[in-house]
């Protein structure tokens, strides 16, 4: 795999639009912590979820472990 072939890579994950699984694998079954160096390297944040798809997460989880506060 070429270099712009894995800052492509990386910018995807980075950008959310593929898992670490499906990098890791494209990558060759690098490690997380491979991961975490290549996007260091590359000065690339880790994914973060959307903001409104995190709250519904954040209140199903809440609502599973605590089901007598909702």
């Amino acid at each position: 795999m070429t270099e712009v072939e894995t800052i492509a890579l990386l910018k995807r994950y980075s950008e959310g639009q593929i898992s670490a699984i499906e990098l890791r694998r494209a990558l060759g079954g690098i490690t997380f912590g491979d991961v975490l160096i290549e996007l260091a390297k590359r000065e690339l944040q880790l994914p973060r979820a959307p903001k409104a798809s995190r709250q519904e997460s954040i209140a199903a989880a809440r609502a599973l472990l605590f089901p007598k506060d909702v």
